[in-house]
């Protein structure tokens, strides 16, 4: 009984547990939003993007976690982009709001300018608060040094580094988060046993096909590890882009995220199986215009959950097409995650 529970404690926190020192990591960069955890990618497409996105999961489940961001990126030089980030992260009695300042610089390698060739660097530095509403967890007739039935808060400061390359209809991103230790010891929120230095690599990889004149195939992956917790975990991507007309166009797929890390649970107390936990998202979305709408569902693969109904996250965008620094040439390449 007992691996059981833990087992349900431990899918319900590893479901957003990955990028919790900061902005939690999940499936935002398949609809339009690569700012969000690649700080490289400030500036670096053709247009300055808005995004806004709310996630939710469990809709049976009372405080279930939900997750809203509000993002700007944009050029404003030929080689210099910025970006900000505002997040708000809640779950139960527990939540987390930051905001990331985000400077870039963008090289293009090309002599010509008719094939996108370009290689970037992004730098984010992050505010964070960190909050633990104790006031309903307070029973004054069970005495608990643990629970002061306050509310406790603590802020701190952190950065994430990252660059990212663009050659034709190839990307790669490679981001450092939480680049500053923290010191946990002052850190109202945070046990002994938990290391100060929580540095999260991620890797991020794809090549966009061009099936025909309309369709176009983008698969990818990426890869996250944070080693001081010895936690990895890997995205397999299938994305495709159906155009409409000259301004609008569709586009959809589908994730498949694994943990590679495992528990042990049991059913009868006697056998002991190890799960990993897994999850599968397809995705949707529309750019009509200069307008984003996208919609992204992400169902638990897990033998045993806390709900089955799933999380649910939207994605609203606006992409400024204004004027640029950047050469013809280059807005003409068929990359549209670069776009």
């Amino acid at each position: 009984m007992k691996y059981r529970i833990f087992t349900l404690l431990f899918i319900s926190l590893l479901s957003f547990s990955y990028g919790q020192e900061g902005l939690p990591i999940y499936q935002d960069y398949l609809t339009g939003s690569w700012y969000l955890i690649h700080p490289s990618a400030a500036g670096a497409a053709s247009t300055e993007q808005v995004r806004i996105t709310g996630r939710t999961q469990w809709f049976d489940v009372d405080d279930a976690p939900t997750l809203f961001t509000a993002s700007l990126n944009t050029r404003i030089t030929k080689n210099i982009g910025v970006g900000g980030i505002a997040f708000s992260d809640t779950n139960g009695n527990f939540s987390q709001n930051g905001f990331y300042g985000t400077f870039a610089y963008h090289l293009n390698l090309n002599a010509r300018a008719f094939e996108l060739n370009q290689l970037s660097f992004g730098l984010s530095l992050g505010i964070l608060q960190r909050r633990l509403d104790e006031r309903s967890l307070f029973n004054p007739r069970v005495a608990d040094p643990a629970i002061t039935g306050d509310v406790l808060s603590e802020g701190y400061f952190n950065a994430d580094f990252g660059m990212s390359y663009f050659k034709g209809n190839l990307f790669i991103f490679a981001t450092l988060k939480n680049v500053l230790p923290v010191d946990r010891s002052s850190l109202v929120l945070e046990s002994d046993t938990e290391p100060d230095d929580q540095k999260t690599f991620i890797a991020t990889g794809g090549y966009t096909f061009s099936i025909s004149r309309e369709f176009d195939l983008e698969p990818s992956v990426m890869f996250v590890t944070i080693p001081e917790l010895n936690e990895q975990l890997a995205d397999i991507n299938l994305k495709g882009y159906y155009k409409l007309n000259e301004t609008s166009k569709l586009f959809g797929g589908l994730s498949y995220r694994l943990n590679f890390d495992g528990v042990e649970t049991t059913e009868d107390n006697v056998s002991i199986d190890l799960q990993r936990f897994g999850s599968i998202s397809p995705f949707f979305g529309v750019d009509y215009k200069s307008f984003v709408f996208a919609y992204t569902y992400t169902n638990q693969l897990d033998d045993v959950k806390i709900s089955s109904s799933g999380f649910h996250q939207i994605t609203l965008g606006y992409n400024f097409k204004g004027k640029r620094n950047l050469r013809d040439g280059l807005r003409e390449c068929n990359c549209p995650a670069f776009k």
